[in-house]
């Protein structure tokens, strides 16, 4: 079996990847590093990539649902479990590469 890790992010990274929580089963999961408001980042991420959304032309409108993007991946045969998404925060992204390239303010 697959030891799942939980991974090592930066400060103000949004991150989606296959994982597990403790004591859990394996599925997608959706993290953050960083302040608090970056967890309405993460579920605005959720909302569109892992949730259901009505299709505005269907007659009558709104009575069918689109699949999810992952769920659209998969039926187009991409394997999930190696699912590996992450994003910077700009602010974040500028101040860590100034501290790798050895430059303060």
């Amino acid at each position: 079996m697959k030891r799942l890790r939980k991974p090592k992010m930066a400060d103000g990274e949004l991150r989606i990847y296959w994982g597990r929580e403790p004591h859990g089963n394996p599925e997608i999961m959706f993290a953050w590093q960083g302040d608090r408001s970056m967890k309405r980042d993460a579920r605005l991420l959720h909302f569109m990539m892992d949730t259901r959304h009505s299709d505005p032309y269907e007659k009558p409108p709104f009575s069918q649902m689109r699949p999810s993007l992952f769920e659209e991946l998969d039926a187009r045969g991409y394997d999930l479990t190696t699912l590996k998404f992450s994003i910077m925060k700009k602010s974040a992204a500028t101040e860590d590469t100034a501290k790798a390239k050895g430059e303060t303010e």
